[in-house]
């Protein structure tokens, strides 16, 4: 190898080695991808609560509108910096109790149709899990979400070593560079 391929080479790995790292964290550790994003939002909730505080400081209009806004963000930022999973299990029983919801208006409509009862059904008895089990919802999201980086990283360097192999030319040493 030439000297100036090497770095060359680390310039064109270093982002699929990046998603495919990234891939095998969100694979086997969701939990951690569902704190970690919990988190950065509870934190943005607590400076945008600072902001609101400025805000109020500054101009005198809508105080009480503010100082609200402020006690609220800042609420909602610490208790997500301090429970992080409360955000994934949250989302998940929302969708759980959508599903539910759904389900039933649709077992409803399917009895006085007549028409298909099986899809009502699987809504409603996942909707009922989700209720039960809510971070199983942030848990499947989070592989999938692992699955397709660590496939995009792995396509995304067979890609690159392609390329590379093309620039790098024959190994012939008998070649003539003309540049």
């Amino acid at each position: 190898m030439k000297k100036y391929d090497i770095p060359s080479l680390l310039r064109l790995l270093l982002a699929p080695a990046g998603l495919i790292l990234l891939g095998l964290l969100l694979l086997f550790h969701p939990d951690s991808a569902s704190v970690l994003l919990a988190k950065i939002l509870g934190w943005a909730l607590m400076v945008l609560g600072g902001g609101f505080i400025v805000a109020a400081l500054v101009d005198r209009l809508d105080i009480v509108g503010k100082v609200l806004g402020a006690v609220v963000c800042l609420c909602a930022g610490l208790y997500l910096v301090r429970n992080p999973l409360a955000l994934a299990a949250g989302i998940g029983r929302f969708v759980g109790i959508l599903l539910v919801i759904w389900g039933i208006r649709e077992l409803i409509d399917a009895w006085k149709d007549k028409t298909g009862l099986v899809f009502p059904i699987i809504g409603t008895v996942f909707g009922v899990i989700l209720i039960v089990l809510p971070m199983t919802t942030s848990r499947l999201v989070w592989t999938l979400c692992g699955i397709a980086v660590l496939l995009i990283g792995a396509a995304m360097l067979v890609d690159r070593l392609r390329v590379y192999k093309r620039l790098k030319g024959p190994d012939d040493p008998n070649i003539i560079d003309a540049l």
